[in-house]
Parts: structure tokens; C-alpha cells; sequence
């Protein structure tokens, strides 16, 4: 069960987003993850766990300063597509995501990650009313061989799930919750 807040009778779903660390400057709303290689296309990512989320942190947020944060939201899930634990919304996003790369081939677009996204974020999603989108990131054992996610390769049997989300109304709170170094 994903870890919920309630605030005036509404539920939340709690999400972790990293950051590198900016000294003595907190963020006030998350980043924008643009780029053509976002798995679940361009928006705001976070961690429904904090451990993963002190992962990509010290994977990937720590290149200049050597110090990461991790930022806690309240995250309206209200109109997101649940891909990881809803039969209905996992074959929802398949079925979206089999249209956008047949609409691509047919055009004679080559399909890639980015433009899969892009053609979803820009022609389906909003016309759909989506907002966001719940779903497993895949784990393996690197790049750190002290970090186990499991002892029985390949059975990942945790997941590390991710949240999109495409609007900063989703956001009901956000503020730094850890600072670490590495």
C-alpha cells in the first residue's frame, strides 16, 4: 500500500523527489525532468520510497557539490493512471502506449522513448484529463555492489515505484525533508 497523508478528509499519496544540494537554498517546487531519456516522459518525478530516493541521489545528484536532498510532497493521484497496482490502470497505459507506437509507425515516425512520450504527453494525456502516472521502475544491482535489491537475480520483487507528475497542481505540499552527503 502506497503511504498516504490526509489533509481535510483527502488522501495523498507521499512522494520523495531528489535534488542536488544547493547550500544554503531550498527548492519551493520540484524540477522538471526534461530530458529526450525521461522513462515516463517529461514531468515531475518522485520516490513513493525514501530509500530509492536517497539512491538516485547518491547515483546522480551529487556530481558538483557531493550533497543531495530529498523533498517530501503530498501528491494528488486524483486523475493519475496507477500502472503498478490497478489490473484497469496497468492495461490502460499498455494500450496507450501500443496506440502511440502504431500511430508513430504508421506515420513513418521512428519510435523511440522520447517520441512515445511526447506524442502521449502532447495528444493523449491531456485529452484524457491524465495528470500523472504511477508505475515500477526496474531495479538491478548496480552500479553500487553493496546495494542489494535482490538475492535472487533476476527476481526483483521490490518495486520502485515512480510517480510522474505533469502539473504543479498535483502538488499539495513540498518541503525538504533530508539533506545528505555522500
Amino acid at each position: 500500500m502506497l503511504d498516504r497523508y490526509t489533509k481535510h478528509k483527502k488522501k495523498y499519496i507521499i512522494g520523495f523527489h531528489t535534488q542536488e544540494h544547493r547550500g544554503s537554498i531550498y527548492l519551493s517546487n520540484p524540477i522538471k525532468c526534461k530530458a529526450s531519456n525521461a522513462w515516463l516522459g517529461v514531468g515531475y518525478y518522485f520516490w513513493v520510497d525514501v530509500k530509492y530516493a536517497e539512491f538516485w541521489g547518491e547515483d546522480f545528484k551529487v556530481k558538483n557539490t557531493g550533497f543531495y536532498d530529498v523533498y517530501k510532497s503530498y501528491l494528488d493521484d486524483e486523475r493519475f493512471i496507477n500502472a503498478s497496482f490497478s489490473e484497469e490502470g496497468y492495461f490502460f497505459f499498455k494500450e496507450k502506449i501500443e496506440n502511440a507506437i502504431q500511430y508513430l509507425t504508421k506515420k513513418g515516425i521512428n519510435v523511440s522513448l522520447d517520441k512515445v512520450h511526447r506524442f502521449l504527453a502532447d495528444q493523449v494525456w491531456p485529452k484524457l484529463g491524465i495528470t500523472g502516472i504511477i508505475y515500477d521502475d526496474l531495479p538491478h544491482n548496480v552500479p553500487h555492489k553493496s546495494r542489494i535489491y535482490s538475492e535472487v537475480e533476476p527476481l526483483y520483487y521490490q518495486k520502485r515505484i515512480q510517480i510522474v507528475v505533469f502539473y504543479e497542481a498535483n502538488f499539495n505540499t513540498f518541503v525538504p525533508y533530508l539533506k545528505k552527503k555522500t
